[in-house]
């Protein structure tokens, strides 16, 4: 029997979602490697990438190069369905939308992530995305 019922596991699921957008725009890389699972794993632009460590990944992952080259500030959900649920993790599949600080759009991805429990973190361990690589060995 599940220690969870589904509405709980989505609303885990969902919460680490937020954690996961929150540290990604505050524009801190350690803060967003935290909010993540290890190892993480992203598939994109025809490459799995594997980080091993939250130093690791901030090392790789900072967004200064994300506004340099798309004139980024900031990422939202469009909308996120959680597609399975278990008492270990949760599959989500998402939009996003990147835009400008004058909040005009850049550009809409879909995605798919599974947030897993890790020693009591629930965090994003693996994502699969169609938006690519910008820059090499980023997340994004």
């Amino acid at each position: 029997m599940s220690q969870y019922s589904r509405e709980e596991l989505e609303a885990i699921g969902m919460k680490a979602m937020d954690n996961f957008l929150t540290t990604f725009n505050s524009g801190d890389p350690l803060a967003w490697a935290r909010s993540l699972n290890y190892p993480h794993v992203r598939l994109a632009g025809g490459k799995v990438q594997i980080w091993n460590t939250p130093e690791e990944y901030a090392r790789d992952n900072d967004v200064r190069v994300l506004k340099e080259k798309a004139d980024w500030d900031h990422t939202e959900w469009d909308w996120r369905k959680v597609v399975q649920a278990a008492d270990d993790k949760v599959h989500i599949a998402v939009s996003f939308s990147r835009y400008t600080a004058d909040g005009k759009k850049i550009v809409s991805f879909e995605s798919f992530y599974i947030i897993t429990n890790v020693d009591g973190h629930w965090g994003a361990q693996f994502r699969s995305s169609f938006a690519g690589v910008i820059a090499s060995n980023t997340a994004f």
